[in-house]
């Protein structure tokens, strides 16, 4: 039960503590975090933290339910307010990316805690959902509330994480501007009928032949694999060298051979998944020409290779709460030749006018956060469970349409 100070001089050691459980969250992240820590910051001994918390879980419990009820509050007035779609979208991008900024200790918490506890993740999502369904404009866009939620917070996530987590900046003022614009009248230029097989499915699409490696290339794949599975089954802190060692049946000088630390293996494991995730888009991308097609493709590819790399997804995630250096060579990796063919489709006419860089994170925001929801939190939603093909192909047929068109013209149609 949470101990509720009754002195001014309480009140600000409580406050002390609270105020350095959040820095210290944010430069240790959960796991390296202690109430030693966390006492030494507030300039008490553990003592007097303990008068307070009971534990480290509870003081981070405390910080998320602080950010959800700001957030939940901040999104309710916008959405209950008597305004345009364009004005409650402006609203919407710039009142989520100030408070992300202005919490962002709290932000920080959260989206770790997102990844420890995929419940708490799922029921966070499921309560956006339920607020956009009370907004009259928005509401009638789609009938399924997935795709339209993947659409508007995706890139919200993925950018507020690339500028106030990873770059300890706030969202420029043109990136707020030109995703405003994307949103409400999306990427093509034109009315675009899309080439059915964008939601084809490729098969045959091995990435490496084991007999073309020698016998070192085959140990360090070995020991990849099984840090693969069990970064992704454990995480990354909870994992021992032994352990993968064990996993792939080699010895600890093999994995001393090849990687200096448990540290090195991470970054060599993103990378590789970076490089293959790269070749399957390309093939999943190559047998089209026009840009609009290659988009929805390449999210048809992408969820095909973490479908078999689930794993994966996970250990790519938690990599931003180890070192967010990882992370974000890893999204740059995918974003600069994705820069390089947005401006190809410019010129050719395809899409919008959109400045590429800024372009290519609201793509991938929107990538990342469908692949959060149907490959990492999918077993614990009762609306994804047993998700087959042809599911995924409604998802994507829904989420295609309003990335090409945007929600303005879509909204005046179903309320006139």
């Amino acid at each position: 039960m949470r101990r509720i100070p009754k002195s001014e001089k309480g009140e600000n050691t409580w406050k002390s503590l609270f105020e350095s459980a959040q820095r210290i969250f944010l430069q240790k992240g959960y796991h390296k975090a202690s109430v030693l820590a966390i006492s030494k910051a507030a300039m008490v001994s553990p003592a007097t933290f303990y008068q307070y918390f009971s534990s480290k879980d509870e003081i981070f419990e405390i910080i998320l339910e602080t950010f959800q009820n700001e957030f939940f509050n901040l999104l309710s007035s916008i959405i209950h307010s008597e305004s345009t779609i364009e004005e409650k979208t402006k609203t919407l991008i710039n009142r989520v990316f100030d408070t992300f900024w202005n919490f962002r200790y709290e932000y920080k918490v959260f989206r770790e805690a997102e990844f420890i506890d995929k419940g708490l993740c799922l029921n966070f999502h499921t309560k956006i959902k339920h607020i956009l369904q009370k907004s009259s404009e928005i509401s009638p866009i789609s009938q399924n509330r997935d795709p339209l939620f993947w659409f508007l917070f995706g890139p919200l996530f993925y950018i507020a994480g690339y500028w106030i987590l990873w770059n300890d900046a706030e969202v420029p003022q043109k990136t707020r501007e030109t995703l405003l614009d994307f949103y409400l009248n999306g990427l093509s230029s034109t009315t675009y009928v899309f080439d059915e097989r964008v939601f084809s499915t490729l098969n045959d699409l091995s990435l490496n032949d084991e007999n073309t490696l020698n016998k070192g290339e085959q140990s360090k794949k070995r020991l990849l694999d099984s840090a693969e599975a069990l970064f992704g089954e454990k995480g990354f802190f909870e994992t021992t060298v032994h352990e993968i060692c064990r996993n792939s049946k080699l010895s600890a000088g093999a994995f001393y051979l090849y990687f200096s630390s448990k540290y090195e293996l991470l970054s060599q494991l993103i990378h590789k998944t970076s490089k293959e995730l790269r070749y399957v888009l390309k093939k999943y991308s190559e047998r089209f020409s026009d840009r609009r097609d290659l988009e929805i493709a390449s999210l048809k590819g992408f969820l095909e290779f973490f479908k078999h790399h689930s794993n994966m997804y996970g250990v790519v995630r938690e990599s931003e709460f180890i070192d967010s250096k990882i992370t974000l060579t890893y999204y740059e990796s995918l974003k600069k030749p994705y820069i390089n063919v947005l401006d190809l489709a410019k010129e050719k006419k395809q899409i919008r006018g959109y400045d590429s860089d800024i372009l290519s994170m609201i793509l991938m925001g929107i990538g990342h956060l469908l692949g959060q929801s149907l490959l990492i939190l999918s077993d614990f939603s009762t609306s994804h469970q047993g998700l087959q093909d042809e599911d995924i192909d409604i998802y994507l047929r829904v989420l295609a349409d309003l990335m090409m068109n945007g929600i303005a013209k879509r909204s005046n149609e179903k309320t006139n």
